[in-house]
């Protein structure tokens, strides 16, 4: 693993232990002062990627599914809300696992942002709303306010 502060290709693990429920390793390094490194510590994390090859998007063009798309949208979202960055990592762990268990090659955007509504809406209802914002093509406020005011008659 190359240092990040002096980009030295010789670091060593001093620390090791799995994190998020056994679905990741966290690495503590340090770059090797006796190689002639900076003596510099840093953290890495190791998890399986389960390859959910691509994705078609609503106009049929396909793309490579990008986790960090998903994740940083999730965090827009989730933003100044009670959902952790843990519980955002436990989900796609989740999904991206339950893409790969059906063995397809690629996956409709539709189902992917149904799965985030499905994880929001019970997760908390304000960062529901801001997905739906986005994910649901409004073409009025008037739509908009029924969502709002259909999430009222659930409490």
């Amino acid at each position: 693993m190359r240092c990040p502060f002096c980009n030295l290709n010789r670091t060593k693990v001093i620390d090791s232990r799995v994190v998020r429920g056994g679905d990741e390793i966290r690495r503590r390094r340090q770059c090797d002062p006796e190689d002639g490194g900076c003596d510099g510590r840093f953290t890495t994390f190791e998890r399986v990627e389960l390859r959910v090859a691509g994705v078609v998007k609503k106009d049929g063009r396909r793309v490579p599914y990008d986790r960090e798309k998903v994740r940083s949208g999730l965090l827009r979202a989730t933003w100044k809300t009670r959902i952790g960055e843990e519980e955002i990592e436990e989900f796609l762990n989740r999904l991206e696992r339950k893409f790969a268990e059906r063995l397809v090659k690629e996956v409709p955007t539709d189902q992917i942002g149904q799965q985030v509504l499905i994880f929001l809406k019970a997760k908390d209802p304000v960062a529901y709303i801001r997905f739906m914002s986005v994910y649901g093509d409004f073409t009025s406020s008037e739509q908009f306010k029924e969502l709002i005011d259909s999430l009222d008659g659930e409490g």
